[in-house]
């Protein structure tokens, strides 16, 4: 059983915290001259209080009776200013490591990592969103991939073959011509203006939005060929009435999704968690999933990773015992549950043994893994702020993508230190 009330010093966050009623009892019936239990505070993002991380809580303290883990939630949007401006800073962060690292809020642990982790039981993907600068920051939590999933019912309708492997950038618009309806009622494809869904377009195409230096300084790309190149594609399925676009600035997934479930587009970029909602919601659809479309530049085959990852601030006291933590919450027997239970998927190659990943639409993701990234524009945020405004600018108000694109560079490259 659990017990739900506020925790201290939890600044803006929001007043959940989950805590072991069996940690509570150690606390209420020591005596005298009992040590009280160790406090280890956590923050998750506030859609992760589910079963697999509250069992998981359980178990920890069943193995550390001196230990009282109290779990609060903060929505991901925010979640590092809400650290930054915290006086008393939380245990473990669930969110980006390497953005936390950029901003000067996470510790370094690759001396616990040498001890209890090895780098090749990792996805690339995850790998990187816990390494900033050559360090570890963090432990990889869950990953997914971006691919093109589709409703494969509205393909055979159009008469258009499914897709066997990744289009191109070109085949991806034939095909968008076709799954058009000529009134307009079915587009093919909606579209978010968030960097990070964009990010997966602009990774099939071979680009990057930044590079970091080895002064630790961020090197915009936003008006490379690359970049250009895939927002200029997204701009044209647009103005030809290919594609929905955005409803309003900085539109999320969700808006994108609801089109995409309701029939009104054919084609959708995603993770694996909306193809598990959709057979719940929509289980008479035949929906299935594609490899993100090869770019212009040539086969690369990259796509925007999902997912997020655990680091420690700076300020916690229980730096060893939040890093067990990390790696009690991350191990193979909560990563199977979470995958089951939320479609979130595991950050090690070999927890894919179980049968549950010899799904075909699952294995697309699965095999996108290998070269999907994180997105790191995040780790400056007020130049993701400016890339953010310029995507939204060329997609719902048609400006011409090079020299929106360019101007924004102009305008990142000023910024020299992340806030």
């Amino acid at each position: 059983m659990t017990s739900t009330r506020p925790s201290r010093g939890a600044g803006r966050l929001s007043s959940v915290a989950i805590a072991l009623a069996a940690a509570v009892v150690l606390a209420a019936c020591g005596g005298g001259g009992d040590p009280k239990p160790t406090t280890l505070r956590v923050v998750m993002t506030d859609d992760w209080l589910t079963p697999p991380v509250l069992d998981a809580v359980r178990d920890f303290e069943s193995a550390h009776h001196d230990v009282r883990v109290v779990v609060d939630k903060a929505p991901i949007k925010g979640m590092l200013d809400t650290i930054k401006g915290s006086a008393a800073p939380p245990d473990v962060v669930q969110g980006h490591a390497f953005a936390a690292a950029a901003r000067g809020l996470a510790q370094p642990l690759d001396d616990l990592w040498d001890k209890s982790l090895k780098v090749d039981e990792f996805f690339p993907g995850p790998l990187d969103d816990v390494t900033f600068a050559g360090h570890r920051y963090g432990v990889p939590l869950d990953t997914n991939a971006l691919v093109l999933l589709y409703n494969a019912d509205q393909f055979r309708a159009a008469g258009v073959a499914l897709p066997r492997g990744p289009m191109s950038f070109p085949q991806l618009e034939q095909v968008a011509r076709a799954l058009t309806t000529a009134d307009g009622g079915r587009r093919a494809l909606a579209l978010g203006t968030s960097t990070w869904q964009i990010y997966g377009w602009v990774g099939a195409n071979g680009g990057e939005y930044l590079r970091i230096g080895a002064d630790l300084k961020p090197q915009y790309l936003f008006d490379s060929p690359a970049v250009v190149g895939a927002i200029g594609f997204l701009s044209g399925l647009v103005e030809q009435g290919l594609a929905v676009p955005p409803r309003a600035a900085d539109t999320y997934s969700s808006d994108v999704f609801a089109l995409f479930e309701s029939g009104a587009t054919a084609m959708y970029t995603s993770g694996f968690w909306d193809i598990a909602k959709l057979r719940q919601t929509r289980p008479g659809v035949d929906y299935r999933a594609a490899p993100m479309p090869t770019g212009l530049t040539g086969a690369t085959e990259g796509s925007a990773m999902g997912g997020s990852s655990l680091f420690v601030p700076k300020g916690s006291t229980h730096r060893k015992l939040a890093f067990e933590f990390m790696t009690h919450l991350t191990s193979d027997r909560y990563a199977l549950r979470l995958a089951k239970e939320q479609g979130r998927l595991p950050v090690r190659a070999r927890v894919y043994t179980d049968s549950f990943f010899e799904d075909p639409t699952l294995r697309v993701v699965v095999d996108q893994l290998r070269t999907a990234r994180p997105e790191r524009v995040d780790s400056f945020p007020d130049a993701g702020k400016v890339l953010a405004t310029a995507i939204d600018q060329i997609l719902r108000e048609h400006r011409d993508p090079v020299a929106t694109l360019r101007e924004a560079e102009v305008q990142a490259r000023a910024i020299t230190t992340p806030s």
